[in-house]
């Protein structure tokens, strides 16, 4: 009997052990795993999870600077470029005339012209916006066609071409988005030709021929001008602006002043 009260309080013994070690009557415990170690693998999975939300923040940041490295990196590039343009242009001029008649400055009708340039664009902080030099060919057409002296006693009727070879410089700032607004001026030479004809007019007589004004000149020239650009991507920009041109007196015509409205398109490589 002593032996069968031993075993029972034995059994007994090892069965309420065995419930505090799994910490007590009503604890629920995963397969194989207790509640402290079920709370420690959900403490790592959350741990786990906001390092990863950690980490994805961080990889956006890096996209961020890395982003803005590369715009830095475009904003200082240099550029090789090749510019072609359109232009409508006048001009006004004296004519050098074997008469005594007082005459005005003769000006033109609203003609066209064109230019090809090779350059180079530099940029500098973005804020200071970019500088360009460029080598320029150019070439424009103007009739002229009516009266320039007083009592209408002259008219002519003609046309000059005016062909230039430029050094310029601009400097462009930009002011919105993809819009700049640039300065420019240049200098160089041109290639002055005038094929004309003055008629002489007296005392309402119909006109006569009187005079064959024409002939070429090389000269020194200048202009200046400013304008807007808008880019269109990294590699092509438009320019829409006003150009003064400036010619040296020739042994056709004193006081030669050219007026151009110029659009071009630039393609940067």
């Amino acid at each position: 009997m002593k032996k069968v009260l031993s075993v029972m309080a034995a059994t007994a013994f090892v069965l309420t052990a065995g419930v505090a070690l799994a910490g007590g009557p009503g604890k629920k415990m995963g397969p194989g795993c207790p509640e402290a170690c079920q709370k420690q693998i959900d403490d790592l999975q959350s741990s786990q999870a906001q390092q990863n939300e950690q980490l994805d923040a961080h990889s956006k940041q890096l996209q961020n600077h890395e982003g803005r490295i590369t715009d830095l990196e475009k904003a200082f590039n240099d550029y090789w470029y090749v510019r072609l343009s359109a232009r409508a242009a006048w001009t006004t001029q004296k004519p050098k005339l074997a008469t005594m008649i007082p005459t005005d400055d003769m000006g033109s009708d609203v003609g066209w012209g064109g230019a090809i340039a090779f350059g180079r664009e530099f940029s500098m902080y973005q804020a200071l916006g970019k500088f360009r030099a460029e080598i320029e060919l150019a070439k424009q057409k103007a009739n002229f066609d009516g009266n320039f002296a007083a009592n209408d006693a002259l008219y002519v009727d003609g046309s000059a071409d005016i062909s230039t070879v430029f050094l310029n410089g601009y400097y462009e700032l930009p002011i919105a988005d993809a819009f700049s607004i640039y300065f420019m001026a240049g200098i160089g030479y041109a290639k002055y030709d005038q094929d004309a004809t003055i008629y002489y007019n007296v005392d309402g007589r119909q006109p006569t021929g009187w005079n064959s004004a024409n002939g070429s000149d090389n000269v020194f020239a200048y202009k200046a001008g400013l304008g807007v650009t808008y880019n269109f991507t990294d590699q092509i920009a438009a320019d829409l602006g006003y150009e003064y041109l400036g010619v040296a007196d020739t042994d056709l015509a004193d006081n030669i002043n050219g007026h151009n409205v110029v659009l071009s398109v630039r393609f940067k490589f």
